[in-house]
This record gives C-alpha cells, structure tokens and sequence, in this order.
C-alpha cells in the first residue's frame, strides 16, 4: 500500500519543499515569457481547481478565487470571503492572503479584480505583460473585463499552457499520491464486483460505491455506471438486468487532490454478441495504446494506436481517449492532434470508449498510467477483463 508523502493535518515542510519548487519553475518560465506577474484563476469544480490548488496548495470549495505569483516572491492569495480566507491561511501558511468579497456565486459585489490590480500595483508590474491562467474556461467575461479597466496600461494575456507544461510532469512525491488515489479508486470498484446484481437499483451500487470512496479520504468524486451506448450517466432508480454490458467509472481525486479514473467492463449474465464485440474490441484498444506510452512517443501516437483498433470494427468514439491527470485534469489531451511528446513523469488517464454505427451498443474502462522509462505504471491493482455478475456465456 501506498503511504501518502503529503498528507498531513498541517502545512508541512515537505508539502512548502514541493511548493517552492513550483514557484521557483513558474519564475523561470515567467521570465523567458517577459511576464511581469502571473493571474492564477481557481474555481472548487473539476477541471477548474487544479492550477490555483497547484499553485498555492488551496481553492476553495465552490467560489472562485485567484492568486497572483510575481518574480521571487510567494504567490499572493485573492479570495471572496474572510472564511475562504482563513481555511487558504491554515493549508498554505502563505504570508499574504486577502479577502475581497461576500461568496455569493451569483452576486456582482465581489471585488476579486480591484484587489488583484491593487496588488499587481503594489509590485509595480502593472505597464507590462501580465499572464491570466484559467482565462479561457474559468474567468469569468466580468472579471476580465474589471481586470483591462483597473490594469489600462497592461497587456493580458492567457498564460494557461505556462503553468501547463510545468504541472504535466510530476515529481516522485506526486506520482506517489496519484497512486494513493488509485487504491482508493480501486475499492469504489470492487464494491460494484461484490455487490452487482439483477435487479438491483442503479442508486444502490452508486451510493454504495460512494461511501466506500468517501470514507477512504475521496474529495472529488464522479462515479458512473452506464448500460447505455455512451458510459457518461447518471445514476437512476433502474435496476441491473439479464443482458446489460455496464461500463463502471470510478474517477476521484485523493485526500490532496490528485486525480484517478479506472474503470472496468461487467456483463450481467449473457451478453449478446454485438455487446462482446464491443466490449473485446475496447480492451484491444486499451492494449494497443500502451504499447505508445513510451517517453519519446506523443499524444497522437497514443491516440492513433486506439484509432487502428476502432477502424475495422466500424466503431466511433464517445469522447476523446484520455488526458493527463495530477491535480485536476492535465495535458496532454490523446488526440491525432496533439503532438505533445510524452515525457517522463507524465500520468495519462487512458479511456478508450466506442459505439457501433447504430448508436445501440456501447463499451468503455480506462485506467491511469504512469510515464516513465520503459512500459507504463498502471496506477490500478485490477487488470482489465469482462467481469462476469451472475451466469454468463
């Protein structure tokens, strides 16, 4: 078992080690951009928190937030509300953090803009070039436009792909605590194995997957049980049945917000042809994929792999086949596309999911891997199989 380096009830020296190391890597990158200060936006929603949690070891819950990060200081905290405030002070221990605001999600009180602009002023890096992380998907229109009239002689420009490219590869620490979360993935999945059956309602498996994952120390949780040709459901009161090919998702963050999925393939009973040749079909997939998860490789190497396995099956793709995962979703997104080299230390979140050309029968399991030299880590116990529930064929 994987024992957490991070975790602990108080800011840690290990945890400012890793922290420091960050901010250090974001001056340097800063520097050769010409940035004269870094806007880090945060929102507690999945695919929104992981830069400022990266950045500063906090976001809050629900609200937004945001930091900003100048050469050769720590970053400095903007958060909405004097309660955000004090828990962003006890995790990060960071000397300045300021309240600006009332949280209301929906109110046009909050002043987060004004306070960064002030604080920007303060270390006079108000008439250069000033980078925004989170500006395409996570600021909102309103803050921009607050942030252009308060900053009149800077030049804003979207910094996402520079704290990116720091954030895709981990340190061993990290890489320890993406594993620590995958033993917590794998017990939410093994508790749908031991407790599935027909007739048994779709809440039941998912509440019960639910407490398992939380009492292990589950922050972010998504969890999803699909009979359906596309595996990305919601959980009903409809029960398992005689026939059905259940694509079961278990995607957490742990205890310190690192991010899992795995996910695995159960046929309740006999299964019709159709449903096991989609089901053979994305394990094939699954196979052929790791064999391009080689430092050196790409995205698209990866992606197209996939892709050869789905051409002569005329099968289509639910949703791309994966991305990275560490705090909250990572680069590279495994797409034909993109050409992002795959480097050690990169962990890949793998799903390779296909419908056939009627749109009638689906499939999907993913897994977590870990870059480095030679074959992949996969971050799960639980090798990929058709699990059987109950008399199968």
């Amino acid at each position: 078992m994987v024992t957490s380096c991070l975790l602990t009830s108080t800011f840690s020296p290990l945890k400012k080690k890793i922290r420091d190391g960050r901010i250090e890597a974001l001056w340097a990158e800063m520097k050769s951009e010409g940035l004269g200060a870094l806007i880090v936006a945060g929102r507690g929603l999945i695919t929104q928190y992981g830069y400022l949690e990266y950045v500063t070891g906090y976001c809050p819950q629900v609200r937004l937030a945001y930091a900003v990060v100048v050469p050769g200081e720590e970053p400095i905290m903007v958060l909405p509300t004097t309660s955000d405030a004090w828990f962003a002070k006890q995790a990060t221990q960071l000397a300045d953090v300021r309240a600006a605001g009332q949280g209301d999600v929906i109110s046009e009180q909050d002043s987060l803009p004004q306070v960064i602009a002030a604080v920007v002023n303060e270390y006079h890096a108000d008439g250069g070039k000033i980078g925004v992380v989170g500006l395409r998907h996570i600021v909102p229109v309103g803050d921009y436009d607050m942030l252009r009239a308060a900053l009149p002689s800077a030049q804003l420009t979207d910094a996402t792909a520079l704290v990116g490219r720091i954030k895709a590869v981990k340190v061993q620490e990290e890489i320890d605590e993406v594993l620590r979360s995958a033993v917590i993935a794998d017990a939410g999945l093994q508790v749908f194995h031991e407790r599935a059956g027909v007739g048994v309602p779709g809440w039941e498996l998912w509440g019960d997957m639910q407490r398992e994952v939380r009492r292990r120390g589950a922050r972010e949780v998504l969890i999803m049980v699909g009979t359906k040709p596309y595996f990305n459901d919601v959980p009903t009161a409809d029960p398992l049945v005689e026939g059905d090919l259940a694509s079961v998702y278990v995607e957490i963050t742990g205890p310190n917000g690192f991010w899992v999925e795995k996910a695995s393939l159960f046929a309740v009973g006999q299964i019709s042809s159709e449903k096991r040749r989609m089901a053979e079909t994305t394990l094939a997939a699954h196979e052929a994929a790791q064999t391009q998860m080689r430092v050196g490789r790409t995205a698209a190497d990866v992606a197209t792999a996939i892709e050869k396995i789905a051409a002569p099956e005329g099968v289509d793709f639910g949703i791309w086949h994966g991305h990275g995962v560490g705090i909250d979703h990572d680069t590279p997104v495994l797409t034909e596309s993109d050409n992002t080299i795959l480097l050690e230390g990169m962990v890949l979140a793998l799903h390779p999911n296909f419908v056939n050309s009627h749109l009638t029968e689906g499939a999907s399991v993913a897994d977590t891997f870990v870059i480095q030299q030679g074959a992949p880590l996969q971050a799960s116990n639980i090798a990929q199989q058709i699990f059987q529930i109950g008399e199968g064929n």
